[in-house]
């Protein structure tokens, strides 16, 4: 799925329709059943938003790791100079009432790198469209999400994972096996698939990666994952992996010259015979 058309598909999500979560499944809720709305397109005081808590673990903490490219950064602040800020930032917004949560007013939903961009330039407005109604935390967190995972571009494994799991917690937080609970899981998956342009054999990889990461925080008495679970979790796999490519590698070798040397067995100590294989697998390794 190409990058504007998974865009328009969240924006219609953002303005029609919103993907929340229920203990069974995710079901799209129309714009009537929903208690929100976003505000026409207003001016707001850059100094006056305030950076989302969840911004940190979702994303800040990703770009110091990776220590976002310079020239790329500098090239995103120059497009901003140029041509201004095209997509309003989304905040919470005085008229808006937080259901079951607590959320200062004026606190960015999305667009914390383009504030970022408009300070570093010293321009002191920015286009905003705010959140007016009753919002659950859900509906937040979603919002927040989908625009970031699709604006983003993010390419980190681990990350894009770990913001799934956070969207989709119903979906990847399940060891769904048989009947019909994987039927509506693959279900799921499909539509997940279709907004995010991410094929459902990758899904289900995600999958497993998740419950790894979740291994790994239940062993240090943790049933959260964080960021730095998610990190090992994918190397962990990735090693596994590795390890049992290696290891059918040997043992399809060993089956190939019993086949064609059937002798060796009578020739050779069992010493002897690994001696060999061990040999033949360095020089094709």
């Amino acid at each position: 799925m190409s990058a504007k058309t998974k865009k328009s598909a969240m924006f219609e999500s953002l303005g029609q329709n919103i993907l929340v979560s229920n203990k069974e499944s995710f079901n799209l809720h129309t714009s009537t059943m929903k208690n929100w709305e976003l505000s026409p397109v207003r001016n707001a005081n850059v100094s006056d938003l305030l950076d989302h808590p969840d911004n940190i673990k979702f994303f800040d903490y990703w770009d110091k790791s990776k220590r976002e490219d310079e020239l790329a950064w500098s090239r995103f602040v120059e497009r901003i100079k140029k041509g201004g800020i095209h997509d309003p930032l989304i905040v919470f917004g005085p008229r808006a009432i937080a259901v079951g949560f607590s959320l200062k007013p004026n606190t960015l939903i999305t667009g914390h790198r383009r504030k970022k961009a408009l300070k570093e330039l010293g321009i002191t407005e920015a286009p905003v469209r705010f959140i007016e109604g009753k919002i659950t935390l859900r509906e937040l967190e979603v919002l927040m999400l989908s625009d970031n995972f699709d604006r983003r571009q993010i390419k980190d494994p681990a990350q894009v994972i770990y913001i799934l799991v956070n969207l989709f917690p119903d979906t990847f937080q399940k060891d769904n096996r048989g009947g019909d609970i994987t039927s509506k899981d693959n279900a799921t998956l499909a539509e997940i698939s279709k907004t995010h342009g991410i094929s459902v054999p990758q899904l289900k990889r995600y999958k497993a990666v998740y419950r790894e990461a979740l291994r790994i925080a239940q062993s240090a008495k943790n049933n959260q994952p964080g960021p730095q679970e998610f990190k090992q979790a994918l190397k962990n796999l990735a090693n596994k992996r590795k390890m049992t490519t290696k290891e059918n590698q040997r043992i399809d070798i060993k089956s190939q010259f019993e086949k064609k040397f059937p002798f060796l067995s009578l020739k050779l100590s069992k010493a002897e015979q690994s001696k060999l294989f061990h040999a033949i697998e360095k020089l094709v390794s």
